[in-house]
């Protein structure tokens, strides 16, 4: 029963871990700390969106670069599902964004996607695979 229950724990504390760090990647776009995005990625971590890719630490770097200097999205996540398989995980979540592109307010949703893998004790996003239902101006909606 002991082992149960560690075991338990174990994806408890993982589930909660990734919901964390699925947030603070949202405060971090929002606040256009791409660094700190990078560095909640593994060192071999991918993002992918809307047909293009981005692997690897420099490209990641140069990508949430390119998206602060563009736009300002704000995200947020909801719906999270996790499911652990000891230091490695996947999950998906929804995410809406409000943002601002050449003066003009978008909104996009979709789901995240995700693979995790816990290194060195800290859970990181292996990769982020972004489907979007919607990305259109605010004016025009999404119907």
């Amino acid at each position: 029963m002991a082992g149960d229950i560690e075991a338990r724990l174990h994806v408890m504390e993982s589930k909660d871990a990734i919901r964390e760090l699925t947030a603070a990647y949202c405060f971090a776009v929002a606040e256009g700390r791409g660094a700190d995005i990078v560095e909640m990625f593994a060192s071999d971590g991918t993002f992918k969106m809307r047909g293009h890719e981005w692997s690897g630490t420099d490209r990641l770097q140069q990508m949430y670069g390119d998206i602060a200097a563009s736009v300002t999205p704000k995200p947020y996540i909801q719906n999270h599902v996790i499911e652990i398989d000891g230091d490695d995980a996947t999950g998906r979540c929804g995410v809406e964004i409000r943002m601002v592109h050449k003066g003009e307010a978008y909104t996009v949703a979709g789901h995240y996607f995700d693979t995790y893998r816990r290194e060195d004790g800290t859970w990181r996003f292996a990769e982020r695979d972004f489907h979007t239902f919607h990305w259109v101006p605010l004016a025009k909606g999404w119907a």
